[in-house]
């Protein structure tokens, strides 16, 4: 784990049906920081906030310990980041003879607790996760603001082209 927090004061640890609230709530502040960096209309959540946060709460519940697991960063006791994880089961192919994906998702630090090497470690250990449980692929989308963490990770720009939403 690379931090520049004392050990004594982080621990990285997976979520518990416990923390669904603040893995909730970091997904959503995720996106407003997302929308409002991109400044893009089209890349802010539609519907308004009740509705996502009510959608979002649901798939949560309904993900959370079959194909979906998270890891909070907890600081000083308190949770300030957390990734996650989303299986997926493709067809074998060459480059990943077992089929297994692991899509990272949901990365976020509380803005107070950014450049501290939170981000990093919380995705150290989701990386280490997935290739644990035999992940041939580990895939993620990348904002502006955390793509040089993942390119220093080792993460590439890949094959895949995409429609995007109307």
């Amino acid at each position: 784990m690379t931090s520049s927090v004392e050990p004594e004061r982080l621990s990285i640890r997976p979520a518990t049906t416990a923390d669904l609230a603040t893995l909730l709530d970091f997904r959503l502040a995720m996106m407003s920081d997302i929308s409002r960096l991109e400044a893009n209309p089209a890349a802010r959540p539609r519907g308004d906030g009740a509705d996502l946060r009510e959608v979002n709460r649901l798939w949560i519940e309904e993900h959370f310990g079959h194909d979906f697991m998270a890891w909070i960063a907890d600081l000083d006791g308190q949770p300030v980041a957390s990734a996650a994880v989303m299986w997926f089961e493709h067809p074998p192919g060459p480059a990943n003879p077992a089929g297994r994906e692991a899509y990272i998702l949901n990365v976020y630090t509380r803005p107070e607790a950014r450049r501290m090497g939170l981000a990093r470690a919380v995705m150290e250990r989701a990386v280490a996760e997935a290739r644990s449980a035999g992940a041939g692929r580990i895939w993620l989308r990348a904002s502006d603001e955390g793509r040089p963490l993942y390119e220093a990770m080792g993460f590439e720009t890949g094959k895949y082209l995409q429609l995007a939403s109307r």
